[in-house]
């Protein structure tokens, strides 16, 4: 009975009551007949007091805090412990520690999910991209999430992470859903808004070599309704980049940024703008509907250039906001024809609007945007 389990994990010392609390979690909640929800108001307090007694350390019973030696073997056991449950439990279990909001396990979480990235420990990982699916990738939560690991492996790393370099194989859709989160938390706007360096070069390696990484949130709709996709996100950095880029080489000594880490950033940007088309158009095969970016994120992004955009821009800006325009409408172009962006009429005379008055003429978007609104106005009728 669960009341005996618990009064015996308190008679326990770490490690014992843990290894013995993982097991019994597992057991109980892979049976058919248990599931956390609906279970009497007793059976469900006292599963959850052993996950928040023995599992996350949260004792009501006094404070209890691990040494960061004990706190390593817990988070290695929680490894082993997800590694080698029943699947049709795994999530069950993961929800159990980390599904509330709010109560202060994020900190253990961030740690757990840095280890499962290093040890290469797809459960968890799997979990965890569910998780911050639920939760979007604007929650405070998940971009706290995201901004540890980014300075885990891209920043603290001297060298290139050989860790994330094969993220995308271990767990595609953490590296979706933590893609999408990272173009939240760094939006390429300005000096201050850049993406890490090592960040962008990993990402643009992922989208390159892998077309179907950015949709596999959208894979997972039919089971979890709530999703989003990079794809916004990285066309905001490819668009916005260049000219952002341009801004930074002639002010380079007043952000410190020297010009060979510009030159590195515009490659990378270039090498993600083909690996997006390219997604974009494999999308169109596979059978999903459209969602992989709406005519919305795109107005919204060239209001974002429209920001960027300098009223007397020089030569050079005047070139790299071309290419910004150009981008802007080969994605809109290459969604439109594979039907994998949600239309919106009123968007689209949005976007024409800000092309004719607010930004400097580009043909190709002129062009786009009215076959567009042609388009969109045929389909109605």
């Amino acid at each position: 009975m669960p009341g005996n389990i618990l009064n015996n994990l308190y008679r326990l010392n770490f490690p014992d009551c843990t290894r013995e609390a993982l097991s019994f979690l597992t057991s109980f909640i892979s049976q058919d007949c248990a599931t956390i929800p609906g279970l009497s108001a007793n059976t469900e307090q006292i599963i959850v007091e052993i996950c928040q007694e023995f599992v996350l350390f949260k004792s009501v019973r006094g404070p209890q805090k691990l040494t960061a030696v004990q706190e390593l073997h817990l988070l290695d056991m929680i490894c082993t412990c997800f590694s080698e449950a029943p699947e049709k439990c795994k999530y069950r279990m993961f929800n159990l520690m980390f599904g509330a909001h709010g109560d202060g396990t994020v900190n253990l979480l961030t740690k757990l999910v840095s280890l499962a990235l290093s040890v290469r420990c797809t459960p968890v990982l799997l979990c965890a991209a569910i998780w911050m699916q639920e939760r979007d990738s604007l929650s405070p939560d998940v971009k706290g999430l995201t901004q540890r690991l980014v300075s885990d492996y891209c920043i603290l790393f001297p060298d290139h992470s050989s860790v994330f370099s094969t993220l995308p194989s271990v767990s595609p859709l953490f590296a979706c859903n933590f893609v999408t989160a990272a173009t939240s938390l760094y939006s390429f706007a300005g000096p201050d808004s850049l993406p890490p360096l090592a960040l962008l070069q990993h990402v643009s390696e992922w989208v390159y070599k892998d077309n179907t990484m950015c949709c596999e949130s959208l894979r997972q709709a039919a089971i979890h309704s709530a999703y989003t996709t990079p794809v916004p996100g990285l066309t905001g950095w490819c668009v916005r980049g260049p000219l952002v880029c341009c801004q930074l080489k002639k002010k380079s000594s007043d952000v410190h940024i020297s010009q060979s880490h510009v030159d590195s950033l515009l490659a990378c940007l270039d090498k993600l703008h083909l690996a997006l088309l390219q997604s974009i158009a494999f999308t169109a095969y596979v059978n999903l509907s459209p969602g992989l970016i709406s005519a919305s994120d795109l107005a919204h992004i060239a209001q974002t250039l429209q920001v960027v955009a300098r009223p007397n821009p020089s030569v050079e800006e005047e070139a790299a906001c071309t290419i910004a325009l150009e981008r802007l409408a080969q994605i809109l172009q290459v969604s439109a024809n594979t039907r994998t962006y949600i239309a919106d009429r009123g968007k689209i005379k949005e976007m024409e609007s800000l092309a004719k008055h607010k930004l400097p003429y580009n043909r190709l978007l002129s062009m786009v945007l009215n076959n567009q609104l042609l388009g969109v106005l045929t389909t109605q009728q």
